[in-house]
C-alpha cells in the first residue's frame, strides 16, 4: 500500500515530502530484506543451502528485478498524463503473490536435518 502514498507524495513536490517517501520506502524495505536471508537459507537443505539460495535469489533478480522498471515504465504512460495508480497496481500484485509464496513456503525449523547427505555421511 506504500506504494499509492509513496507517489503522492512524490506528486506533492515538495523536498520534504520526497524525503518521506524515500525514507518510508526505505523503512519498508528493511522490515522485508531483513528476515529475507534467513528464510531463504531455510528453504534448501545443508548440501545445497548456498547454491540453492544464490541461484533463486539471482533469478529472481534477473527476471523481476530486471522487468519490473520496464513493466513500471510502461504502465505510467506518458510523461504529461502519468498513470501513478497502474504503477500502484502493479506492485500491490507483486505483494500479493509474495505474501502467498511466503505462506505457502513451508516451516523447516523443526526439521531433521539427517535427510541431508552432508550430515547423513558425517555420522555414518
Amino acid at each position: 500500500m506504500w506504494t499509492f502514498v509513496f507517489f503522492a507524495l512524490l506528486d506533492n513536490g515538495s523536498s520534504t515530502a520526497l524525503l518521506v517517501a524515500v525514507l518510508g520506502g526505505l523503512f519498508f524495505h528493511t522490515l522485508m530484506y531483513a528476515p529475507q536471508a534467513a528464510f531463504f537459507s531455510e528453504l534448501f537443505g545443508t548440501s545445497v543451502r548456498y547454491t540453492g539460495a544464490s541461484v533463486g535469489y539471482q533469478l529472481a533478480s534477473i527476471f523481476a528485478g530486471g522487468l519490473a522498471p520496464i513493466i513500471a515504465v510502461k504502465l505510467l504512460g506518458s510523461t504529461s498524463e502519468a498513470d501513478t495508480t497502474a504503477v500502484g497496481i502493479y506492485v500491490a500484485i507483486a505483494a500479493v503473490i509474495t505474501i502467498i509464496s511466503v505462506l505457502v513456503a513451508q516451516e523447516t525449523r523443526a526439521s531433521s536435518l539427517r535427510h541431508d547427505r552432508v550430515v547423513r555421511g558425517a555420522h555414518d
